[in-house]
């Protein structure tokens, strides 16, 4: 007589774990309720077992309805939203449900994607401005839904990367055929170990080129701190209350840029007749006060992710593929005549 093979339940997953069902449970939905310690042996049971939680109700969900995840730690930032039309442009003609996964910390990114990796809620994932953890990135090479990082290059997954480092550079040399030969900078401090550090990059690339052209930045014309409205309004004015100011700054998003070139003209210093301001991001409302920035082709960055997301479900066996979006300099006013 031939054996019929058992599908493994949430009481075997417990019994193996040695925990209670109801911790199985919390481990599947809520992770970070739960003690590391029993939260990997909860895995290591789920790994052993091939545990599909409610098997035939995915399937059947998955049939009714079609879901791609975001998680993303800068939902509010306006480079987001720009993304994530492209993202929903993509996914509405597909008739695709896209989801959002807002992450303030490193705990909230590893209790969603292992919630997503155990539940399989979704039928493919972009992680957007995410530089995981050893940890989190087991996760999702063990995920049976396709993942697509954008902004981040990671080994065996599709991606979408931005390339900071060349937008830096980019800048400098923008500047520098102006005439600015006395350059500054101001950037958000990255402060989320699971985010990408675009700030650094976009500064290192700035900073090399001119010390090619045998300029060295000086250190009182550059700042890098936290990005708060009152933290980073006040650390402008002192900037700008400097005796010498650079000639020539580079901001490191349009929104920074905005505020830097709004307190300025509260002091009096002209743009671009007394500095030159050059943002980055190229966000809709930078063509309403005529920033130049650097374009990273938000929108059609979002579009490419959705697109690769569809085209591994479509074919999981084909080869991982990286694009790189263009990086231009979108000339406006604030860096004089165009």
């Amino acid at each position: 007589m031939k054996a019929v093979s058992k599908q493994s339940t949430i009481y075997d997953v417990a019994r193996l774990a040695g925990v209670s069902s109801a911790t199985v449970s919390r481990v599947l939905n809520e992770p970070n309720r739960v003690a590391a310690e029993k939260r990997e042996r909860v895995q290591e049971a789920i790994r052993t077992l091939n545990f599909v939680p409610k098997a035939d109700a995915v399937i059947k969900a998955r049939k009714a309805y079609k879901k791609i995840g975001v998680v993303a730690p800068f939902f509010t930032q306006p480079s987001f939203m720009e993304r994530l039309r492209g993202i929903a442009s993509v996914l509405s003609a597909e008739h695709y449900e896209l989801v959002i996964y807002s992450i303030d910390t490193a705990d909230d990114l590893s209790s969603y994607v292992q919630m997503l990796v155990n539940t399989r809620r979704v039928d493919g994932l972009i992680m957007m401005c995410v530089k995981p953890s050893a940890e989190v990135l087991q996760f999702l090479r063990e995920a049976d839904f396709p993942v697509c990082f954008v902004e981040y290059e990671c080994e065996g997954f599709d991606c979408v990367a931005v390339q900071n480092l060349f937008g830096g550079q980019k800048a400098a040399e923008f500047l520098h055929k102006k005439g600015c030969v006395n350059p500054g900078f101001v950037g958000e401090l990255s402060t989320r170990s699971f985010a990408i550090a675009a700030t650094e990059e976009r500064f290192r690339g700035f900073q090399f080129y001119y010390a090619n052209q045998g300029i060295i930045i000086k250190k009182e014309h550059v700042w890098i701190g936290e990005f708060t409205a009152s933290s980073t309004d006040k650390a402008i004015l002192e900037y700008l209350a400097q005796e010498e100011l650079p000639d020539g700054v580079f901001c490191s998003s349009d929104v920074i840029a905005a505020r830097f070139i709004r307190l300025a003209e509260n002091k009096g210093i002209k743009v671009p007749e007394q500095i030159k301001v050059i943002g980055f991001d190229n966000i809709d409302v930078s063509d309403y006060f005529g920033l130049t920035s650097v374009s990273q082709s938000l929108e059609e960055s979002g579009v490419v992710a959705a697109q690769l997301i569809l085209q591994r479900i479509e074919n999981r066996s084909s080869s991982v593929t990286t694009v790189k979006v263009p990086i231009k300099i979108i000339e406006r006013e604030t860096t004089g005549s165009l």
